[in-house]
């Protein structure tokens, strides 16, 4: 009987031990799926469109296209050329979609500047082939990409109000750049989101900045962390931040400061020129 019970009692031991250890397993694995899932959380602000996508924090938009060609001596001939032309094809479509402010898109404002074939076929171009890949059959898929920042920037860009080409008193300037924490208020990114205080007064619209300094950089950049490139070259290490009071309009693409933190911007011409330089990120 004894021996019986010996056996029992190392049999239970033994089960316990293995299922401690399946425990632990089981706990480690699941706290490491956690781990991974916030260590690969995208930081930069993205949007899926029915073409393509927009990267608001890179400053560009994407698009994909699909070619098929004859395998000949492992080459697949005229779908190398084939599938970035459709991607561009496809970046068109995309202009359809981009909000370029409040009210428009972005192909409506270059039908409006330039509607002719050709300007439209000159900007697709400057679309770089970012990836190829190869598949079965003489498939191959190119992802193009094209800067806000540049020629699509120099074309849809408003010239200066003669507001903004008045000269700024110098000033020592104590902040690097200019955030507006807007999260939380579900903004619709654009190219040119509007500024505004109470009165519906503009701190920062296109019409108010620099022309050399948009075109270069862009006019804003949407982030969703400060420390994320490109993110630190833009406002520098020493940026004011100050908190958007609400969204303008059914189509949330223009901010409203309260008075006190229009006050702040307004008031000083270190920080209007700093705005004059696009020197600025949503914080979304």
């Amino acid at each position: 009987m004894r021996d019986t019970d010996y056996v029992g009692r190392r049999a239970l031991s033994r089960c316990r031990y293995w299922g401690v250890a399946l425990g632990l397993t089981l706990l480690f694995a699941g706290a490491h799926r956690v781990v991974a899932q916030f260590a690969t959380t995208d930081v930069h602000v993205t949007e899926t469109l029915t073409h393509g996508s927009v990267h608001w924090t890179e400053g560009q938009a994407r698009s994909q296209g699909r070619a098929t060609g004859t395998l000949r001596r492992g080459a697949r001939g005229s779908a190398m050329q084939e599938a970035p032309h459709a991607a561009r094809q496809e970046l068109a479509r995309v202009f359809g979609q981009l909000r370029l402010d409040a009210t428009h898109t972005l192909a409506h404002v270059l039908q409006a500047v330039d509607g002719t074939p050709q300007a439209l076929e000159a900007l697709l171009a400057q679309a770089l082939v970012a990836e190829t890949r190869y598949g079965p059959g003489g498939i191959v898929e190119a992802t193009v990409h094209l800067a806000f920042a540049g020629p699509l920037m120099a074309r849809v860009l408003p010239a200066m109000s003669p507001v903004a080409l008045e000269s700024l008193p110098a000033s020592e300037a104590v902040h690097t750049g200019v955030v507006i924490d807007a999260r939380g208020l579900a903004v619709q990114p654009a190219l040119f989101p509007a500024i505004v205080d109470e009165q519906g007064q503009p701190l920062y619209t296109p019409e108010l900045v620099e022309r050399e300094a948009a075109i270069q950089q862009g006019y804003v950049t949407y982030a969703k962390a400060l420390d994320q490139a490109p993110v630190p070259a833009r406002i520098g290490a020493n940026p004011l931040v100050v908190r958007a009071l609400r969204v303008a309009g059914v189509t949330r693409v223009d901010l409203v400061l309260s008075q006190s933190e229009a006050v702040r911007l307004r008031d000083y011409a270190a920080m209007r020129r700093l705005m004059r330089q696009c020197r600025l990120v949503i914080l979304v």
